[in-house]
């Protein structure tokens, strides 16, 4: 599915404007055009990928419907048909979206603790959608949702469990090489006692940005993130903090901060606390994985658009 032939003046977009607008990284905007077809951009002469807003439109098109659960195979074959973006899949109107039904077997699983079952639904989740859309439409909500029922009767155990499950199949593909051009390499490490779940999943969404990543199990005290940096001259770190770190660990960040000169990115910490810990030297990220991963990957390339 090639691209509408462009005006003299149409405006033409790269990969990254394309990935930030439409939520979909760079690495599945080339698979989508290698694997499936979907967008044929235009090349500069060095070959760079560049993008119209008819291939903006398309890609959101093919967001609309795997947010409805349709593997993208399925959604290649609906655009070609024709079906129109707005449709609500009329003829299914009782029908919860495949990632509702999907959610609902994990939270399933969930309850009954049963570990057979997650991983069932994973691998089958796994074989039709790439890891970002599935932490995007599955994984990160069902996070927040069972993160939210932790004051109930076995709430915490639940999101415990969960969190296991996933610290278990996901911290292999950290080990992977980064796709494409690596940007720089980072520590992850959890400077707390709190859940790091939330770090695990940011460190799999910058993968696939090109960033390499260093993960530290436990807990780990910034003099010891300070000295991995340094020895290894790495381009920083990414921290899980507490949501009101005290004076001394305000401190430690600081140090963090000043001792290895390099970039210092951290979660966790209660939105009030973001300009105090902005004046100790850290990039403060939002709490949108998705979004994050973005920052992180254009601070660390000095890219500010």
């Amino acid at each position: 599915m090639s691209s509408s032939p462009a005006e003299p003046q149409a405006a033409y977009f790269p990969i990254r404007v394309v990935s930030n607008e439409t939520g979909v990284n760079a690495i599945t905007l080339r698979a989508w055009e290698r694997r499936y077809g979907l967008i044929t951009p235009k090349r500069t002469a060095k070959g760079h990928r560049l993008y119209t807003e008819a291939d903006i439109h398309l890609i959101r098109k093919v967001v609309s419907l795997l947010e409805r659960g349709i593997p993208i195979s399925q959604a290649k074959s609906m655009l070609e048909n024709g079906t129109p973006e707005a449709e609500p899949l009329a003829s299914m109107p009782a029908q919860p979206s495949q990632w509702h039904q999907y959610r609902a077997r994990l939270n399933q699983a969930v309850n009954e603790f049963d570990d057979a079952a997650l991983a069932s639904v994973m691998d089958e989740v796994t074989s039709f959608f790439p890891a970002d859309i599935t932490l995007r439409f599955l994984l990160l909500p069902l996070h927040q949702q069972l993160h939210e029922q932790m004051s109930t009767p076995l709430g915490g155990a639940r999101f415990a469990f969960f969190a296991g499950f996933l610290e278990g199949r996901l911290t292999s593909r950290l080990s992977e090489a980064p796709e494409g051009q690596t940007k720089g390499t980072l520590v992850l490490a959890n400077t707390t006692q709190e859940d790091a779940l939330e770090l695990l999943l940011l460190g799999i969404m910058l993968r696939p940005l090109g960033v390499r990543i260093l993960r530290l199990g436990g807990l780990v005290p910034p003099a010891d993130i300070s000295a991995m940096v340094n020895e290894l001259t790495l381009q920083g770190a990414v921290i899980r903090v507490t949501g009101h770190p005290n004076d001394q660990q305000l401190q430690q960040l600081q140090n963090l901060a000043a001792e290895t000169g390099q970039l210092i990115f951290a979660i966790g910490h209660n939105q009030d606390q973001t300009d105090l810990l902005r004046r100790k030297g850290i990039v403060t990220l939002s709490g949108d994985l998705q979004q994050d991963a973005l920052t992180v990957r254009d601070v660390l390339t000095g890219i500010q658009s």
